[in-house]
């Protein structure tokens, strides 16, 4: 007997306990105040039956089920039903409003006193002008008369994930939201796109491979993130075979790719584990296969899809855990910037997990602002990256300033040990010459007899052109007092009827660097030599000036034929390589203005003493 009575209690209880849960869940909008989330209000019915309709719906059993819809869709139709009270005596405006802007297909009915009206279909499917209220997801307006409505809201989203959460807001809560929303993501939009340009500028400039890694990176989240908000529908008003689920593909996929290439740039990952990044990589090749498979509008609407969807939705996780393996190893080694990369790359899967994975297995409850967390990781990623990266291209370009240096300390030593060998090999050539040769004619013409005129003077001016080439390799004696006489013997040596050699010296105190007196002599003596062998000039002028500030200044001029200086530089003559190899080992500047057009040669150096 009391087991019959404790049964019948039980039965009661449960059935009162039944119809509470029923009058809980029927809104009263009087008792709103701020955005009431939608879910612990929802009746469920879904349907594989594609020509389900309002009228089928209304004869189902509508199951209580406080979840949103979650996961990945395959061919299922879900009708959602709220009840909503109004117990005012005027129509009142709700809206309810689901944040999401990629579904395809929702279809709004209402119930009032056995009255049903379509309020609205929208969707990606549907024309972005035609939403009641412009905002990134979907606006349901309810004119809710005095009494109780129940609203029915058709669900159609094949082979994708589908999240149907949604929140009952007023009108001026909703545009107010959307205003905050829409500054936040405008200021991404901003970082997004200068981070782009910025990358990509600077790849361009340094041709280091981080910065198109990091450009392809970005390109690829910016496209996952504004397919999410449903941007494609600014360029199209209809969204043809899913076009969105490539886009958004397309955006995972080179944000998987090039993130480890980018990574492994700033801290060598791939070296520390180099089997488990070969099968990272051969995995992506598969994932590469699908969406290759997906760009083409057959496998969008059949179970191709349905894979590639699945494929994604439990890759995505696995990759983003793989890589802050990758990451954490590397900051177990304390590798270069490991520890900057583990705190950016931490954020960045934070940010992904809470805004996309989780919400889309159902163990994350998403916020009304569904976007900003996403942002917030963005923004936090961009920012620990560019810090990264300006690091390392910093410290790069501080490693390449420390090789020039090297590499112009050794290319002048270099250059000065070929002209010193260059200067030995004519003191010798050069004492040779004095000693040898002409010693050897003078002593023939001490033996030639003196009544051959003609022969004594070759002999003589043979001796003469032997002491001046002679003169002209020994290097001089130079000293400073006496560079101006040296000079102007100079000149003296190579002037000859026709060809006038003249040397002036203004504001001139001297210096006492022996190396760059000799070094000044050679130069002169190589223009001067040049312009007597190729300028068919007649004049040769030679100025020398000590500037206030400490420098040389030397002006050599001639009026010949001039010449074209790229062309020589080109040739590579000797000549010329002298003369510039020893400016440079002078730290002087040289510039050289001539033409053949301009009948002149004009070459001014300066050197700081």
């Amino acid at each position: 007997m009391i087991s019959r009575l404790l049964i019948l209690f039980v039965f009661l209880l449960s059935i009162n306990f039944a119809f509470a849960i029923d009058d809980d869940f029927i809104i009263d909008i009087s008792k709103i105040t701020t955005p009431l989330d939608l879910n612990e209000y929802t009746y469920s019915y879904s349907t594989y039956d594609t020509s389900s309709n309002i009228h089928i719906a209304l004869k189902k059993e509508f199951v209580y089920a406080p979840t949103a819809a979650k996961g990945i869709n395959h061919n299922k139709i879900y009708w959602k039903r709220y009840s909503l009270n109004n117990p005012y005596n005027a129509t009142v405006e709700q809206i309810i409003y689901i944040p999401y802007a990629v579904i395809n297909t929702i279809i709004v009915y209402s119930k009032h006193n056995d009255e049903i009206n379509h309020i609205a279909s929208m969707g990606m499917l549907y024309k972005r002008k035609d939403k009641p209220v412009e905002t990134i997801g979907y606006p349901i307006v309810l004119n809710l008369k005095p009494g109780q409505t129940d609203v029915y809201i058709y669900f159609k989203h094949f082979n994708l994930s589908l999240r149907t959460n949604s929140v009952l807001i007023t009108k001026k809560e909703l545009i107010s939201g959307q205003r905050k929303d829409e500054k936040f993501i405008y200021f991404w939009k901003g970082v997004f796109y200068f981070t782009l340009f910025i990358s990509l500028f600077l790849f361009m400039i340094t041709k280091l491979r981080m910065f198109i890694y990091y450009f392809f990176l970005n390109a690829g989240m910016g496209v996952f993130f504004l397919s999410e908000m449903g941007e494609i529908t600014l360029f199209f008003e209809l969204i043809p075979y899913n076009m969105t689920a490539n886009l958004k593909q397309t955006g995972i996929l080179l944000a998987f790719v090039f993130f480890p290439l980018l990574i492994n740039q700033l801290t060598p990952i791939a070296k520390l584990r180099p089997i488990l990044w070969k099968v990272m990589y051969s995995i992506l090749g598969v994932v590469a296969f699908f969406w290759f498979g997906c760009l083409f509008p057959y496998f969008l609407t059949n179970k191709f899809l349905l894979i590639t969807t699945y494929l994604y939705n439990y890759y995505a996780p696995f990759m983003l855990f793989l890589q802050l393996y990758f990451v954490y190893v590397a900051f177990r080694a304390k590798e270069k910037n490991a520890t900057f990369v583990f705190m950016g790359y931490s954020g960045y899967v934070l940010a992904l997990f809470v805004y996309v994975i989780l919400p889309n297995f159902g163990i994350l409850k998403p916020s009304f602002h569904i976007y900003n967390t996403f942002i917030y990781g963005s923004l936090f990623e961009v920012t620990m990256f560019m810090i990264m990266i300006g690091k390392e291209t910093l410290s790069m370009y501080d490693q390449r300033s420390q090789l020039l240096v090297k590499q112009k300390t050794h290319q002048s030593e270099i250059i000065n040990t070929v002209v010193k060998s260059q200067e030995e090999e004519r003191n010798r050539i050069g004492r040779e010459l004095h000693d040898l040769v002409g010693a050897d004619i003078s002593a023939i013409k001490l033996n030639m007899q003196q009544e051959d005129k003609m022969l004594n003077n070759i002999i003589d001016n043979t001796i003469i052109h032997i002491r001046n080439i002679s003169h002209g390799l020994a290097s001089p004696q130079l000293k400073c007092d006496k560079f101006v006489d040296e000079i102007s013997d100079l000149c003296s040596l190579f002037s000859k009827p026709g060809f006038i050699v003249k040397s002036n010296f203004y504001n001139w105190v001297g210096f006492n660097d022996q190396e760059k007196i000799i070094h000044i002599y050679r130069i002169i003596q190589e223009l001067i030599n040049n312009a007597a062998k190729h300028s068919k000039a007649t004049n040769v002028s030679v100025q020398f000036f000590i500037s206030e500030n400490n420098k040389v200044t030397i002006m050599y001029e001639d009026n010949g034929i001039g010449f074209n200086y790229k062309d020589a530089h080109k040739k590579k003559g000797l000549g010329l390589a002298n003369i510039e190899n020893r400016v440079h080992l002078i730290n002087g500047s040289m510039v050289f203005d001539s033409s053949p057009s301009l009948q002149t040669t004009t070459v001014i150096i300066e050197v700081p003493v």
